[in-house]
């Protein structure tokens, strides 16, 4: 077995967001967190190159999933209303208006909360799928930062 990691602090791999968490009591207010992303890939063999995959290609699997994140207001789909004026959007937590927001300024997530656990489990579904058609028989697990000490890891192994 083969291990590919790729640690996002070091490699320039991070973003800042702001975010909610509606149904805890510290974190419902809107408040925003430095993230970073770590990726390991577990691969049974390797190409005739010598490697599992280039950490270059790995980096690049990456790097579109964090910047549409990036500067960004994360809100879960389920808490967005469409404004009428479509340039804007309404935000509504438990059915609760809490403001509008330029459309440019958010990131819908596509999640029920915008949870570390759940940002894990986005990036992993995001970063599969592009290292889907470049590697075979390989396991993916995706680790976020949420600030320093804090984190939240997805794999399906």
């Amino acid at each position: 077995m083969y291990r590919i990691e790729v640690v996002g602090a070091l490699k320039g791999l991070t973003w800042s967001s702001g975010h909610y968490v509606p149904d805890n009591e510290k974190c419902k207010n809107f408040h925003g967190h430095d993230y970073s992303i770590d990726v390991i890939i577990d691969s049974d063999g390797v190409k005739s190159s010598g490697m599992a995959i280039d950490f270059t290609i790995v980096k690049q699997a990456i790097k579109p999933v964090i910047e549409d994140m990036d500067h960004k207001f994360m809100i879960p789909e389920d808490d967005i209303r469409q404004n009428e004026n479509h340039g804007f959007i309404d935000i509504y937590v438990r059915d609760k208006y809490r403001g509008t927001m330029s459309r440019s300024d958010i990131f819908v997530f596509p999640h029920s909360a915008d949870t570390a656990e759940f940002i894990a489990k986005y990036c992993y579904d995001k970063i599969f799928a592009k290292l889907l058609g470049l590697m075979e028989n390989f396991r993916l697990k995706v680790t976020i930062h949420e600030g320093p000490g804090n984190m939240a890891t997805y794999s399906e192994n």
